[in-house]
């Protein structure tokens, strides 16, 4: 029954952390998702976009940039010309590309040279281009024009250049939605359900008009009326290390470049100079000024969506998940291990989750957010910690009160033993002593044997206490000396001649002669003296008991003495605890018979500070045997404090120390 309640307990215990760890697991959670910390998972995004490992080099996109090169090559300070747009675009129209995009301001190009579009000369040549962008339609090659996007709406071409298709194609930066750090990590799909540049040159390529449910990633946004997707950049956006293929311009209308460079690709024409910070943004791989292209990011875009593989931005339900998994488990963690673990469990506990969310956003281009989780984990390990650091310290409070009130008992207790010792035991002598006069001067013998034989028992009592307190304090003297073991046996058999003849108990002795070995004759003779009384006291009248004493047929270098009876026998349910403290086993014979319950503890004790072994072998009705084995070896017999350790964890015994004094002797 005691069993069972403390499992009991033990299990409502275990309910209780485990409701405190999901309920506080689920607050906090609820709490982090309150805020969005959009700066600290941008750089987690970034910092997975940037170890993604580089993916194939785009093969659909090729730029010609109107660069530095090209403006100093033509002598120019302006974008180039709509007559050298013509030309260009007649070159572009013999490599038969897919599609030319223009991501330029053709009205910076129409007003090169101080001309204004009243110019009758800029006039037939934008006539001229529109013209040829009609005729290269019909062959096959679309040429559309970019165009940005204000409050007002999409910010058209000048006429006649607005009667070609145009498109929006703005790059967003994150701003006040997001992480507003002015990185491009999303593009647009579609603005007021119209298809932007990207989107439109993506149905190019496949061969079929986009749809929203066609392309993963894609998310609406009421705010704006517009679809996104995240980017999934094919790799580094640096001039230096994009991959991408890219051509001055200068060099294409010089003729430098071969026409199969540009042949079923989708070519983006824009402005890439030093002096205009207008041409460059932005990424998630870098956020040096003058770095990252323009032209590059649009080729990652259409690259995107002709790859369809669109960066997945997991749902709120899997970080509300992920989160109160882990804080739930941590906050249990701080309950059921030593801070050093909770510590090292915390951090591969981060760690781990870092580890899944970048597979997931390498190998399945998910984006799990990390911030609610890693926050969650390191905010409830040290927010709880504290609490649980309030509790220990309250029951290390409550344990210091106990052991101040235990100190104060064993204070009692050694007063109590002192009282025994000095006050008790004399008396009893006293006792002893008046009635042993009385019998000899001619008292009623039963009587003055009746007091002799309860003094007897109550000095055997108190003896055993005494002995008790000497083990329990670590006072037990242990002097070995070269001793005949089978003449301590006669000396011991010697005081329990009148207990032998009272119940007429014959007792047989077998000695093999020994040779002298070390040990502590007064323990051993104790010992001795125990198991002979036991015998006596658990035997009935005319019973035997047989002591012998031999070299051991089972152990080395061994001396073996048994004391054997014909008494009742022991249960074997009492055997397993025969040897412990206090303990007597329960029936009609030890009711009726004397005895404290410290004998056979004290002696088994007293055995193996010998560095032996005492054993019993008993069954009802059958009397009992106590074998009683002693090393032979000096050495064997020196007594260890790893003994009296085991022997007192094994025995379920309270172990206690004192400093040794001058004069102690060896200590157990």
């Amino acid at each position: 029954m005691k069993v069972l309640f403390r499992q009991w307990i033990s299990g409502l215990q275990r309910f209780r952390v485990q409701a405190l760890a999901l309920g506080a697991g689920l607050v906090l959670t609820l709490v982090l998702q309150n805020f969005q910390f959009n700066l600290f998972e941008a750089y987690l995004y970034d910092l997975r976009m940037r170890n993604k490992g580089t993916a194939s080099t785009p093969n659909h996109v090729a730029i010609i940039k109107i660069d530095d090169k090209t403006v100093e090559q033509l002598n120019e300070f302006a974008p180039l010309s709509i007559e050298q747009h013509v030309l260009l675009l007649r070159i572009l129209g013999r490599a038969k590309p897919k599609a030319v995009a223009y991501l330029i301001n053709f009205n910076d190009s129409m007003l090169a040279d101080g001309d204004d579009h009243s110019n009758p000369r800029v006039m037939r040549a934008a006539d001229s281009f529109v013209d040829l962008a009609d005729q290269l339609s019909t062959n096959g090659t679309q040429v559309i024009l970019g165009t940005e996007i204000d409050v007002t709406g999409e910010v058209v071409p000048a006429f006649p250049l607005s009667k070609l298709p145009h498109r929006v194609a703005l790059l967003h930066k994150d701003g006040n939605t997001f992480s507003e750090d002015k990185v491009t990590r999303r593009a647009l799909f579609s603005v007021y359900d119209e298809p932007v540049l990207h989107t439109h040159l993506a149905g190019i390529i496949s061969g079929k008009t986009p749809q929203t449910k066609d392309f993963r990633g894609v998310y609406y946004m009421p705010e704006v009326e517009a679809h996104y997707f995240y980017i999934n950049y094919s790799g580094p956006t640096q001039d230096d290390r994009h991959g991408i293929p890219e051509y001055s311009a200068i060099d294409v209308l010089n003729g430098s470049v071969a026409a199969d460079a540009f042949e079923n690709k989708v070519v983006l024409i824009g402005t890439k100079t030093k002096d205009d910070s207008n041409d460059y943004v932005y990424t998630p791989y870098s956020r040096a000024i003058f770095t990252n292209s323009k032209l590059v990011v649009h080729a990652n875009v259409l690259e995107t969506l002709v790859n369809n593989n669109a960066i997945v931005k997991a749902s709120s339900l899997v970080d509300f998940a992920l989160t109160f998994l882990l804080t739930s488990f941590i906050i249990g963690l701080v309950f059921y291990t030593t801070p050093a673990r909770g510590v090292a469990v915390t951090i591969i506990c981060a760690i781990g989750v870092t580890i899944f969310a970048s597979i997931a956003f390498r190998f399945f281009s998910v984006w799990v957010r990390l911030a609610h989780p890693l926050l969650g984990v390191f905010f409830a390990y040290y927010v709880f910690v504290p609490y649980r650091l309030i509790m220990e310290y309250k029951k290390r409070w409550q344990f210091q009160k106990k052991n101040e009130v235990l100190l104060q008992v064993e204070e009692l207790k050694n007063n109590f033993m002192g009282l025994i010792t000095h006050d008790l035991k004399t008396p009893v002598a006293r006792i002893q002593g008046l009635a042993e006069v009385l019998d000899r001067n001619g008292a009623d013998h039963l009587l003055t044997g009746e007091i002799i034989s309860s003094t007897e028992e109550l000095n055997r009592f108190i003896t055993s206490i005494l002995e008790l307190t000497k083990i329990e304090s670590d006072r037990v003297e242990f002097t070995k000396t070269s001793k005949d073991v089978n003449r301590v046996i006669k000396d011991v058999i010697q005081k329990f001649s009148f207990s032998l003849q009272t119940k007429r108990i014959q007792l047989q002795l077998n000695l093999e002669p020994l040779f002298p070995i070390q040990i502590d004759p007064g323990l051993i003779a104790k010992v001795l003296s125990n198991l002979i009384d036991n015998a006596i006291k658990y035997s009935p009248v005319g019973a035997s008991i047989i002591v012998s004493s031999k070299e051991s047929p089972h152990l080395k270098n061994c001396v073996e003495i048994s004391v054997k009876d014909t008494g009742y026998g022991i249960e074997a349910k009492d055997l397993e605890n025969l040897f412990t403290k206090f303990y007597r086993a329960k029936n009609d014979l030890t009711m009726q018979t004397k005895g404290s319950g410290l004998g056979l503890y004290l002696s088994r004790y007293f055995v193996e500070m010998h560095a032996g072994q005492l054993t019993v072998d008993s069954h009802p009705g059958q009397g009992s045997t106590f074998t009683l084995t002693l090393p032979i070896d000096e050495k064997a017999t020196r007594p260890t404090n790893v003994n009296r350790r085991t022997f007192f964890k094994r025995n379920n015994t309270k172990l206690q120390k004192r400093p040794r004094q001058k004069g102690d002797e060896l200590y157990v």
